[in-house]
């Protein structure tokens, strides 16, 4: 594993993770690259579906993505026709967007729970020609198309997927056979470092949702580290395909020989166990409320974990004593929780695949450069705290429609600033600290939400922390609140506030309150939405100013 190790450069201030050229050839297009590794072997197992029971091989994931490519072409869906999927993980979503990829046909995945207006924003940046989505979110779907395409002419076709409506088109009608499958060969779409290959939408924690590009050539270079494995691991994660971790999982198994498995169901701590005791599930991924909700239930004791090689966990800072548990529970069959750090626009940067190091993500993935640099863009060294950049070798393709915010959200050398505070340390090892956008000022000092938080989580009772600023005339005065686990009476204010308070400088006191909600705010996969947890908490201050808070 030397190999992996970060690298540091003095002169220009940069770390870089080791060149690791993919197995794939990066000049191809995705659908050349898919479609061969599904020729070869035919009877393997790709996907499982754990709500039906069903499972596709190669060969019938092949002939289903065959036939959406063939029967979409004959639709008049061209390459650089953008499509919107707006799904849950249904048996057919994945060889429909895989489909798509093979035709060049860029994908928008929208998350199947938005509401209307998150819904319409969405809509309205990737302005798709075709729009695939659930029963259950049919109507929002058409109200929220409606705003965006004011003419009835204007709006584009809607397929739903496993609907028993029948003044609706019906999504699996694209699965008709064509007489022609055999003799499918995928179309050589150009430059795949420009062929823009999905439009992910960008996390929304902290303002609108934008459209991230990702290339074809980005998307080869994915998961660099893997490998084509003779045994099929079982792997899930209840992401859909609106988010990275949703999308990677997708791609990931055409990489490792995996099988994917798959529900349409929201996360539920009793779904997770049935991924683990039925499917006997080698590799997950959670964010860490789901993790922590699923630690803080009774059957977590009893359940046999012992097939779980790997648990992962990321979208959101990861506390050290989250990692103790999982690790802890997986040891004694060779398991360990994993961590690393990316985003929609930058891919995979840091990973603990050298192993684990307390208080940090890992060492730099390959193919990618960091530096850190100071409010005024002056790069930093070793130990120094500042926003980090990143760039990899594909580079950050923009924002959709967007030409604006894409070239702010690159320095001119085309690393991508990132809106996270962090560090390296000496051996590589990346630390973050915070969002930028999510640091306040008290008295002029600055406040890291996630320091406070990693605090409030060690005490016996909370599941739960969202650490903000309440406005004040000294600038924000730091506030928590708190999620307690199932059943628990505490710990009350007092407890927390003194607990705190004894353990942090006089600046970091919990001078804002401690408040408790039933839930938090969150995005569709788990992330806690400070600015409306905050909003939340200041209304309720306005109507009862004195009190300490619960919700």
């Amino acid at each position: 594993m030397e190999q992996l190790r970060t690298t540091y450069d003095e002169t220009t201030r940069t770390w870089r993770g080791p060149t690791v050229k993919t197995l794939f050839n990066p000049e191809a297009s995705l659908g050349q690259v898919m479609l061969n590794v599904l020729d070869r072997s035919p009877e393997r197992e790709m996907q499982r579906d754990m709500d039906t029971g069903r499972s596709l091989t190669y060969a019938e994931f092949r002939m289903r993505l065959v036939r959406f490519a063939q029967n979409l072409t004959k639709l008049g869906v061209r390459s650089g026709d953008v499509v919107a999927l707006i799904n849950t993980n249904s048996e057919n979503v994945a060889p429909l967007a895989c489909a798509l990829l093979t035709i060049g046909a860029p994908f928008n995945p929208i998350a199947p729970g938005f509401h209307e207006d998150d819904m319409a924003h969405m809509l309205a940046i990737s302005r798709p020609k075709l729009v695939f989505c659930d029963a259950d979110n049919y109507i929002v779907v058409r109200k929220a198309l409606k705003r965006v395409y004011t003419q009835a002419a204007d709006l584009p076709p809607v397929y739903v997927f496993e609907c028993t409506r029948d003044d609706v088109q019906h999504a699996e009608d694209l699965l008709a056979e064509t007489g022609t499958e055999n003799q499918f060969m995928a179309p050589y779409l150009g430059d795949s470092h420009k062929k823009v290959a999905v439009i992910l939408c960008s996390s929304g924690t902290t303002g609108s949702h934008k459209g991230v590009q990702l290339t074809h050539a980005l998307c080869a270079l994915l998961s660099p580290l893997y490998v084509f494995m003779p045994k099929p691991s079982i792997e899930f994660a209840f992401s859909a395909l609106y988010w990275m971790s949703g999308f990677h999982s997708m791609l990931n198994v055409f990489t490792t020989g995996g099988v994917r498995l798959i529900t349409r169901k929201p996360f539920n701590e009793e779904t997770f166990f049935e991924v683990i005791e039925k499917h006997r599930a080698s590799l997950v991924f959670t964010p860490p409320a789901y993790a922590s909700a699923i630690l803080a239930h009774p059957r977590s004791k009893t359940v046999d974990f012992s097939s779980l090689i790997t648990w992962a966990v990321g979208g959101s800072p990861v506390p050290d004593g989250l990692r103790d548990r999982i690790d802890a529970l997986l040891a004694p069959s060779g398991g360990r929780s994993f961590n690393g750090y990316g985003s929609s626009e930058t891919g995979s940067v840091a990973a603990d695949v050298l192993g684990r190091k307390p208080n940090a993500i890992g060492s730099i993935m390959p193919n990618v450069e960091v530096r850190i640099v100071d409010e005024k863009g002056q790069r930093l060294g070793v130990g120094e705290q500042g926003e980090l950049l990143v760039r990899s070798c594909e580079g950050f393709a923009g924002y959709y429609g967007n030409g604006q915010a894409s070239a702010a959200a690159i320095d001119p050398e085309g690393f991508f600033r990132s809106g996270d505070v962090g560090f390296l340390d000496e051996d590589g090892f990346l630390h973050l600290v915070d969002r930028q956008k999510d640091i306040f000022k008290f008295r002029n000092f600055h406040v890291s939400p996630t320091d406070l938080e990693e605090i409030v989580l060690r005490i016996a009772g909370v599941q739960d922390a969202c650490v903000f600023g309440i406005p004040h005339v000294d600038g924000d005065l730091p506030a928590v609140a708190i999620v307690r686990l199932p059943g628990a009476t505490g710990p009350d204010a007092e407890q927390v506030r003194s607990t705190v308070d004894e353990q942090v400088a006089d600046f970091k006191r919990l001078r804002g309150g401690v408040f408790f909600m039933s839930e938090f705010p969150k995005t569709q996969s788990g992330k806690v939405l400070r600015r409306k947890v905050a909003e939340e908490i200041r209304q309720l201050r306005d109507r009862q100013p004195e009190l300490t808070g619960k919700l």
